[in-house]
């Protein structure tokens, strides 16, 4: 259905006819970019590590530099800010006392200044030769869209976008970015292929001033001397709808047209008003389209939510390759972003800015025939070549001209229509767009090209040029010497590496394509111990191929984490055994035989720990007590089991021991009966996933001790007295008995000593003297530990014998006074002491 209405499209070719004078575009970009006439405008770009972005940095200022107050203080100019266009970017505005070119010169010799380059202004590079537009929507000229057709000896350049579309016809996914002049959202081929985009018109007297978010295109109509003296008045030219047109028009619907990229989408961002566009803003819309640099350094402007992996450039104007460009472009395709310019309209002079930058895929343009087309300029930076649009003949219908969408309002926006064979899309603008749709269906059958890779693609498969012309007068082209060179025969020194052949580029990037891997996990962090199910079923292979077979292994970790199950399925199994990170690796292969592969790293913690339960059957026992320890409350975290149990003395081994095997929930623990103090249990218990966790209890041994008694019959004897002591009343605890007895004489050995055994229950000792001895009892119970206890004797003299009668008389000899005539002594003594005292006492 798609196939046979495109078909249906191209079929009216017409034989050509003979090689005449050819019509060129209206506007040609031969003209120097311009000057603002308001005054000198200029793009500078500061040095990262110079004084101002140092400065910048410190402030905090984030949207970028605003640095005009400065310089113009250093150079002794007055100066203004301009729009910022990058981190380290922005246009600086002067008066009109100096020029562009002067103004950049003064602004580049300062240290701080990476370079300044003119802010001037560029071109759409082709425009209607006839004011006026169609208003049907019928097919013409009675071609059709022959650019887009298999080649043929009447169409020689024909580009075979047929054999391009039975590899693919595009996917949404690839964004075409058209910076022009904007796009009528309204026009019914583009309505439905169009993303919002933006506009970076600065100064627009048709819509204002700034940059603002509506990127339709209000026609860029000018009056008389509006864009310089002597300038004539332009109608509007709806550029930006017939580039995006070609591009990406909805093809197969039955309306209008077809696009060379079919299903791609465009992203229209436009750059060029009334009088072209500043290279500044040129640069920030190409930035912008493919998602760089412009958020963060202008608030005003948002993110593209649909950045573009290829731009389209059909614009331009003469001159060397600045460095505002050269760094835009080195950006962009540093990103992967494929950029495509047209050669430029010169008549065959030098290709134009910006399609002269390094990293561009700069494109010519060629007649139906396969010569080039007397308009477009040629060179050495010329990628390849394709039909541009031309006419054979220099009056009536245009034969061979580029039919795209476009609008019939010669100044503000009328009836959305076609180009035709009345008004023709005629210019290298056209070409450009050609290559832009191809690339993109070349990126939708091989997502992972390179801008290099597309380039060399495109050159690879290019068809051949002619070599010869039916016009003998046609001569092989030259290299550019300022000199005008109209139709010739392309060289691939002239006109790049040949004819675009979009079914070779497309099947050509479709060959070198790999399978798609994908992984899709059920979590990408886990807790050790878990499981996470990974699927591949998301992967794919190129068009035309299937995946045929599946290997998963893991790249990295494999302590970590093991699979469990097959590894050659959409889905694998991997289980996780600890903590750390693995990298499970898939590798599909397809029926081709290509592989690729795809890597997802899983992070695994450490699982929660699991809680010990530690209860002992006492925490406080006499020495000699026996202690039972239980862990088996313990438990571990969810999904996890207690796997294993190990019980330790940790502290204190001195007074107890293990009595049972320590690697069961319960351990039996005997403490020494002589002991006393603190030991300390440690149970360790690890769970499924290998993690550990501990708890300590404490118990504290107090020592048991018997009693020692001594039980005596006085504690005071005469010397040479003997006395009994008897130890019988000792006791022991805990069960335990007395087994042995030891007296022992402590103090007051001179004057005692045992007269009998001492390992007894009683022991008798016999004085010899006056004084005091001690005795001390040490008892030992059977479980050999002791006590002691200590008695205290006072000894005293022994008592002198009296007389036999009570006689007062002392005998003779001098005998001991008797103690009654001692009383009676002290009475007597009494009562004279009583006497003298009376006698004294005054009267």
């Amino acid at each position: 259905m798609r196939l046979s209405f495109i078909l249906a499209l191209v079929m009216g070719l017409v034989a050509g006819t003979a090689i005449a004078a050819e019509r060129a575009p209206l506007r040609p970009a031969s003209s120097a970019p311009a000057e603002d006439p308001n005054g000198a405008r200029v793009i500078v770009k500061y040095k990262a590590l110079g004084s101002l972005m140092k400065a910048l940095a410190a402030s905090g200022r984030t949207r970028g530099p605003q640095a005009a107050a400065t310089l113009g203080q250093r150079s002794g100019l007055s100066l203004s800010d301009g729009h910022i266009i990058g981190p380290r970017t922005q246009v600086i505005r002067g008066d009109r006392s100096l020029t562009s070119a002067a103004l950049a010169a003064r602004l580049g010799a300062d240290a701080d200044v990476e370079y300044a380059v003119p802010d001037l202004r560029r071109h759409a590079l082709a425009v209607p030769d006839d004011p006026l537009y169609a208003a049907s929507s019928s097919i013409s000229p009675t071609v059709g869209q022959w650019y887009l057709q298999a080649p043929s000896s009447s169409a020689v350049s024909a580009i075979n976008a047929p054999g391009a579309w039975n590899f693919t016809i595009g996917a949404a996914s690839v964004v075409v970015a058209d910076v022009d002049t904007g796009v009528r959202f309204d026009h019914p081929d583009l309505a439905s292929k169009l993303y919002a985009g933006r506009n970076f018109v600065s100064t627009d007297g048709t819509t204002g001033d700034g940059w603002s978010a509506d990127a339709s295109d209000p026609g860029d109509w000018t009056t008389a001397g509006e864009c310089g003296t002597g300038d004539a008045a332009t109608d509007s030219s709806w550029h930006g709808t017939q580039t995006s047109g070609l591009i990406g028009a909805a093809t197969d619907n039955a309306v209008g047209m077809a696009s060379i990229g079919y299903d791609t989408m465009v992203l229209p961002v436009r750059v060029l008003g009334p009088c072209g566009g500043y290279d500044s803003d040129i640069i920030a819309g190409m930035l912008w389209a493919a998602g760089l640099a412009l958020p963060g350094t202008d608030p005003s402007v948002p993110s593209n939510p649909h950045p573009a992996q290829i731009i389209n450039l059909s614009l331009g104007s003469s001159g060397s390759c600045p460095a505002s460009y050269a760094d835009a472009i080195a950006q962009l395709t540093a990103a992967g972003v494929v950029v495509v310019a047209a050669a430029g309209n010169d008549e065959g002079l030098a290709v134009v800015t910006p399609a002269n930058c390094s990293g561009v895929i700069a494109v010519a343009g060629l007649r139906q025939a396969g010569t080039k087309v007397g308009y477009s300029d040629i060179g050495p930076e010329i990628a390849l070549s394709a039909p541009a649009g031309n006419c054979v003949n220099t009056t009536g219908a245009c034969l061979y001209p580029i039919l795209s969408t476009t609008n019939s309002g010669t100044t503000t926006p009328s009836s959305n229509t076609y180009t035709d064979s009345s008004n023709p899309s005629l210019g290298t603008s056209f070409s450009t767009p050609l290559v832009a749709g191809t690339a993109a269906l070349m990126l939708a059958a091989n997502p992972s090209l390179t801008p290099a890779e597309v380039k060399s693609l495109l050159q690879s498969s290019a068809t051949a040029f002619p070599t010869t012309s039916s016009d003998a007068g046609v001569v092989a082209c030259h290299a550019p010497n300022g000199v005008t060179q109209d139709e010739c025969i392309c060289t691939t020194s002239t006109c790049g590496a040949g004819m675009l052949n979009a079914a070779a580029a497309v099947a050509a990037a479709a060959g070198t394509a790999l399978p798609t891997a994908s992984i899709s996990a059920s979590a990408t962090t886990v807790t050790a111990g878990g499981t996470v199910t990974l699927d591949a079923s998301a992967s794919s292979a190129p068009s035309g191929r299937t995946v045929a077979s599946y290997a998963w292994s893991i790249a990295s970790g494999s302590g970590i984490a093991s699979f469990s199950g097959a590894t050659d399925s959409k889905t694998a199994t991997l289980a996780t055994h600890e903590a750390g990170s693995v990298t499970v690796e898939l590798t599909v292969t397809d029926s081709s035989g290509a592989q690729a592969t795809k890597t997802l790293a899983v992070t695994v913690h450490a699982a929660a720990a699991p809680t010990v339960s530690v209860t002992a059957s006492a925490t406080v026992v006499g020495a000699g007590t026996p202690v039972t320890f239980d862990g088996a409350d313990s438990t571990a975290a969810s999904g996890l089991t207690i796997a294993s149990y190990a019980w330790t003395i940790a502290s204190g081994a001195t007074l107890a021991s293990f009595t049972s095997a320590t690697d069961e929930s319960t351990a039996g623990v005997a403490t020494t009966a002589a002991g006393s103090g603190t030991f300390t249990v440690t149970l360790t218990v690890t769970d499924s996933a290998g993690t550990s966790a501990s708890k300590s209890t404490t118990v504290t041994v107090n020592a048991v001790q018997p009693t020692a008694s001594i039980s005596t019959p006085a504690t005071s004897v005469a010397a040479g007295s003997s006395v009994t002591f008897d130890g019988s009343a000792s006791i022991a605890a805990g069960g335990r008995t007395i087994a042995g007895y030891r007296w022992a004489i402590t103090s007051g050995a001179t004057i005692a000593a045992f007269s009998g055994g001492t390992t007894a229950a009683q022991a008798s000792v016999t004085t010899s003297g006056a004084g005091s001895f001690t005795v001390q009892l040490t008892v030992t119970d059977s479980a050999g530990v002791s006590a002691t206890q200590t008695s205290t004797i006072t000894v005293t003299a022994a008592a002198t014998a009296s007389s036999s009668t009570t006689s007062s008389s002392s005998s003779s000899g001098g005998g001991a006074i008797g103690v009654e005539w001692l009383v009676l002594l002290l009475a007597a003594l009494a009562a004279l002491v009583a006497t003298r005292k009376s006698r004294a006492a005054p009267r």
